[in-house]
């Protein structure tokens, strides 16, 4: 197991951003690493520089936010053997916490389900996710007129608001990361006219992808949200940010919003979120 120090980190931004989309989870932690964004991750290989397998996991445990409650690991293999080996590594992982494999590839789960067979330990895939990418920046949609529409980024303010509306948050821990994208990655949001507090947003995540997309239902049907990502995608492009998402295969609507935007996914590749033991 070879830990990635500063020189190695920069090669890796550059070897990783040839392997999109498999790649672009990793990539994306990395490249919020190597521009001094706060953070609590080590970023591990089987072996340097060729690797077959590089991990994003938390350097200290239990951290008080959702990274730490998941005990999330981004994952990037470029074959299943090398994958289930490099889990078997002493130090790689903690075969009796919980943790989420987050962005394991579709087709070396069986590598990871045969790991914890092995080890007797429990597992179940929380999701599948679609890979979207941006790839068409002519698609972005932009309203002739911004009148009656203040676009910001989200305060510290608003954190309380936009943990509320988040699938996976709802708690302290949540919390504390919202407030950590808030305070340390770009947002940005729809204030009405009139108004104080904002009635759609977009988020990005520590492993620079979009999310947390939501408008508040009163406010649905106006365009606000093709209007957040259209804006979002075009300003992160244009310094260089990586474009992405994730969408879950159930989630329709979604999938539609940003392939109508220029977004694209690889129609053999998904994202698979996987559980290890059962969470406490």
């Amino acid at each position: 197991m070879i830990i990635l120090g500063t020189v190695e980190l920069k090669q890796a931004e550059s070897i990783l951003k040839q392997s999109f989309p498999e790649s672009i989870k990793v990539y994306g932690c990395v490249f919020n690493i190597n521009r001094g964004k706060p953070h609590n991750l080590e970023v591990i290989a089987d072996q340097w520089p060729d690797f077959t397998v590089i991990i994003c996991k938390p350097k200290v445990q239990g951290t008080k936010d959702r990274e730490g409650d998941f005990n999330i690991y981004s994952i990037y293999s470029k074959c299943k053997d090398s994958l289930k080996n490099f889990l078997n590594t002493p130090g790689v992982i903690n075969k009796d916490a919980f943790t989420l494999l987050a962005g394991v590839d579709n087709r070396h789960l069986e590598a990871v389900q045969k790991f914890a067979d092995q080890h007797g330990v429990p597992w179940k895939v929380q999701a599948v996710m679609n890979v979207l990418q941006l790839q068409d920046e002519q698609q972005l949609q932009f309203k002739e007129s911004y009148a009656g529409l203040r676009l910001a980024p989200l305060s510290a303010a608003h954190a309380h608001l936009v943990n509320s509306t988040w699938k996976y948050g709802g708690d302290r821990n949540s919390y504390n990361s919202v407030l950590n994208y808030i305070t340390h990655n770009p947002s940005l949001c729809v204030i009405e006219e009139g108004g104080t507090e904002p009635v759609s947003w977009l988020l990005v995540y520590q492993h620079a992808a979009l999310g947390l997309l939501y408008t508040l239902p009163q406010h649905r049907r106006k365009g606000y949200a093709k209007l957040l990502v259209s804006m979002m995608g075009k300003n992160l492009l244009d310094q260089g940010h990586p474009v992405y998402c994730f969408v879950e295969d159930e989630n329709e609507s979604s999938y539609e919003l940003f392939t109508s935007l220029g977004f694209k996914n690889s129609p053999d590749y998904r994202a698979v979120w996987f559980e290890l033991n059962k969470r406490q």
